[in-house]
């Protein structure tokens, strides 16, 4: 399955650890045969961020597909190990430090935000038992280190790629009262009425592949204007088939499902989408576009 004009992915994981049994540059290659330009690779801790700073300078992949990796650096507010939110306490001035050094080559900071998920709150809690605390002593660690983030962002004019799952309008009301001005909510899972208010804000939403099943994302694509729509595959994750591995090749299946819903040529959205990216990451290397 390809398309005619090159498209962007702004959110995925792109680095080895999200993908243990591939090979990165294959991964790339799969994404240029559908003529995705771009892909905005997000970290989730620092060691995640320092990986896609290492594909860039990968001289076994070839010059063009280095250049696809357009790096993002953040704070997730859930760590991989499932001991949540408690152990990223020491480790935001290492990503702040590392967002600071690496300031120029960024397109943004990413992935940040907050995430209530019960389940995740209650992981976090039986991990430590000791600390003796509570879900809204989580609710808010989590919301001092996106904070601190947002501030970042603003000190050094980059965008913010967000996650906000279980916590929509917690997180847009933290992005209002901190002045976030460049911000894509990445797969928005709160309610419409929430997403409008992010519209009225000027904030863009990225849609994964997970929207041609989904009743949710369906639902969202219908209610945002296309001037806010934004294309994602949230690889590894989010793919047009639950539980399966998703790449960035998997963006056609956002782009024809929004094409489908909003009822318009698929060389309509991805002609918007692709100036939306720009406008919201100016740093992404420019590719023509009609």
């Amino acid at each position: 399955m390809s398309i005619g004009n090159s498209v962007i992915d702004v959110h995925a994981h792109l680095y080895p650890s999200s993908f243990p049994n591939k090979q990165i540059n294959q991964i790339l290659i799969r994404a240029q045969n559908v003529n995705v330009a771009s892909v905005v690779a997000v970290s989730e801790t620092l060691e995640d961020a320092k990986s896609i700073f290492a594909l860039k300078n990968d001289l076994s992949i070839p010059l063009d597909l280095r250049e696809m990796i357009e790096p993002c650096a953040g704070l997730h507010p859930v760590t991989p190990q499932g001991a949540k939110s408690v152990v990223k306490l020491d480790q935001v001035n290492g990503i702040l430090e590392f967002i600071k050094e690496k300031s120029s080559e960024l397109v943004g900071i990413g992935e940040v935000g907050m995430d209530f998920t019960p389940h995740v709150l209650n992981n976090a809690i039986n991990a430590h038992p000791e600390l003796k605390l509570t879900k809204e002593d989580l609710k808010s660690i989590q919301r001092d280190i996106f904070i601190r983030q947002i501030a970042l962002s603003l000190q050094l004019d980059l965008p913010l790629n967000v996650h906000s799952r279980s916590a929509g309008h917690y997180v847009l009301d933290c992005l209002r009262d901190y002045g976030a001005r460049k911000v894509v909510m990445h797969a928005f899972n709160g309610q419409i009425k929430y997403a409008k208010r992010g519209v009225e804000m000027g904030f863009y939403f990225s849609i994964p592949p997970e929207v041609v099943y989904l009743p949710q994302k369906q639902k969202l694509v219908e209610a945002i204007p296309l001037s806010n729509i934004l294309l994602e595959t949230d690889a590894p994750a989010l793919g047009p088939e639950n539980g399966v591995d998703n790449e960035p090749d998997s963006i056609v299946f956002s782009i024809k499902e929004i094409a489908r819903i909003k009822q318009i040529p698929i060389d309509e959205v991805i002609r918007q989408t692709t100036q939306n990216a720009y406008k919201l990451f100016p740093r992404i290397k420019k590719i023509n576009i009609t």
